[in-house]
């Protein structure tokens, strides 16, 4: 009973977003969709303008939600730094 009870665990720590080895790619899952939003962003003027004229980050990740992308508005605070 108790190995099933740690298996169980094992595997659902596993599959947890930023447990550490369960999501493997080169960057960030939250850099790329930045990075594939702002690729959307430069092909849309419409877009743009909406970005443009965001209040703030949390507006702008808003915007990326509708469009379908997902990150933070730490990450577009950094992406604003360079």
């Amino acid at each position: 009973m108790i190995e099933a009870q740690r298996r169980r665990w094992f595997v659902a720590k596993r599959f947890q977003v930023g447990y550490g080895w369960s999501v493997r790619c080169t960057m960030p899952v939250s850099k790329a969709q930045l990075n594939a939003f702002m690729l959307k962003v430069d092909a849309d003027p419409g877009l743009k303008a909406r970005v443009d004229a965001a209040a703030d980050a949390a507006a702008v990740v808003a915007i990326a939600q509708d469009s379908g992308h997902s990150f933070s508005a730490a990450s577009w605070s950094r992406y604003l730094r360079g």
